[in-house]
């Protein structure tokens, strides 16, 4: 990060002591983390966060902290106390919310900088999306995107402090769990367009109703200026009559001929994806090193950020051929003539949906090879759990997929509706397991060689301790 001076910091966040009034002193790294690290820079510009999680307060750790990596500590005044008493007054910046406090500092860097930044949301996608807005950016511009999925009131800052005078663009993820979270990153973000994915069902506990979600959703634009261009995927029923007032909307698609950006003639081979990106009546050839129709409209949006930026189509293109899937969202993996899909990185309805529709037209790499699908439960769902597992079972049986494995508490009523939808006479293997144990064993005894698996649940399932041990053997 660039540095900011003391004087600064505590004008970002509302402290008045007079000790840090035009203390001019530099802080030259932010963190969160009261441990040493490899990375850490010189200790003297270092400044700690105490912030407070379900399992823990980082004001606990203000004196390990100060002794082992930083020079200053941001509290909050109800953390005080648990700092200790050997801690020097003029080592700590004292705001009203440490959580607060780091979201005003990094909307306050982030004001120091006149690139162009995208800003992207969204029920499902919005990781996968950002991460092709970003391959299609680097290709011209230094670009700096949020790693993994740190798109809350943590995440971002982390993202904002790592911005320096070398950035020209920026991809910033945004999430959140109820009205109002991205509200408050969008107006510290400030955004000069977004991507908004779809609308879904993730949250809706929290939401009300798919239209609450889009209104949560259209936060986005508080942060913009009049006029910015709002990219939005008019294959989503709510998103093609959005409201987005002031703003000048983009709209991306396949089902609709009536879009800015179309994809059209999509063909899956493999482990790739074929199809035609029609924009401003030419149509340019493009391909995605991963399949399903839900990552083509992901790579329609890149375009359409790319086209703003002023790149010409050949490059976006190409870029986007540049693609590779991050984490485990799915990643192909080829072991002893196996192929494993780790799509368990999260879940939720549409997403679920999404990869079993993607999994049911994959090709099959060899004639008698086998389909498998690992679900397990998507988790916080409330009320709407039963009902959206019940359809993601149903899903999975109307698919070209030979065996099912339905794992988890909230799966039953997976298991139960592809039981169903099957009415007997589909031929399917359908299992359902609460033992994780006794899952992972009866499919190291089941695998062979030519199968397709695809491993798909919340994060909070880990069907990547399933795979693990998978691979242990093949």
């Amino acid at each position: 990060m660039m540095p900011i001076t003391l004087s600064e910091v505590a004008q970002a966040v509302g402290c008045t002591d007079s000790r840090f009034v035009n203390n001019t002193a530099k802080i030259t790294s932010i963190s969160t983390d009261s441990r040493p690290q490899p990375e850490d820079g010189d200790r003297e510009g270092c400044l700690f966060v105490a912030l407070r999680g379900e399992n823990f307060d980082g004001h606990q750790y203000v004196g390990a902290a100060l002794r082992n990596k930083a020079a200053y500590a941001l509290v909050d005044r109800k953390g005080l106390e648990l700092c200790g008493e050997e801690i020097s007054p003029e080592q700590l910046i004292v705001c009203e919310d440490t959580e607060q406090g780091f979201l005003d500092l990094a909307g306050y860097y982030r004001d120091r900088f006149t690139f162009r930044m995208v800003g992207v949301t969204g029920s499902v996608g919005k990781t996968t999306t950002k991460e092709m807005i970003a391959q299609v950016l680097s290709a011209e511009f230094e670009t700096l995107k949020t790693q993994g999925n740190f798109n809350n009131r943590v995440g971002l800052p982390k993202t904002i402090f790592n911005l320096d005078d070398t950035i020209q663009a920026a991809v910033l993820e945004m999430g959140m769990n109820s009205f109002g979270e991205i509200s408050d990153l969008t107006r510290r973000a400030k955004p000069d367009m977004a991507v908004i994915t779809n609308i879904g069902v993730a949250h809706i506990e929290y939401l009300g109703s798919r239209e609450g979600i889009l209104k949560a959703k259209l936060e986005i634009l508080e942060g913009m200026k009049p006029g910015s261009p709002v990219i939005l995927n008019r294959d989503d029923d709510l998103l093609a009559t959005a409201d987005c007032p002031g703003m000048r909307k983009i709209y991306y698609g396949i089902e609709s001929d009536d879009c800015d950006v179309r994809g059209k003639d999509i063909r899956e081979e493999e482990n790739e994806t074929f199809f035609t990106i029609v924009s401003q009546g030419a149509e340019y050839p493009a391909m995605i090193p991963t399949i399903g129709i839900h990552n083509v409209l992901n790579a329609l949006a890149a375009f359409a950020v790319g086209k703003e930026f002023g790149m010409k189509p050949e490059v976006i293109v190409k870029a986007l051929a540049g693609y590779k899937p991050s984490g485990m969202r799915q990643k192909i993996v080829e072991r002893s003539g196996i192929r494993f899909v780790e799509d368990c990185y999260n879940a939720g309805p549409d997403s679920m949906k999404a990869a079993i529709r993607a999994f049911g037209s994959m090709k099959r790499p060899q004639e008698n090879g086998r389909k498998i699908l690992v679900m397990g439960d998507m988790l916080e769902l409330g009320d709407y759990s039963q009902q959206a597992h019940y359809e993601a079972g149903r899903c999975a049986a109307q698919e070209d997929i030979d065996i099912i494995f339905c794992f988890g508490e909230q799966s039953l009523a997976a298991s139960q509706g592809a039981r169903e939808a099957c009415n007997g006479n589909c031929g399917k293997d359908i299992r359902y397991f609460t033992d994780k144990e006794e899952m992972t064993q009866s499919l190291l005894a089941l695998v062979q060689k030519g199968d397709t698996l695809w491993f798909k649940a919340s994060r909070g399932i880990k069907l990547e301790e399933v795979l693990s041990r998978l691979y242990e053997r093949f």
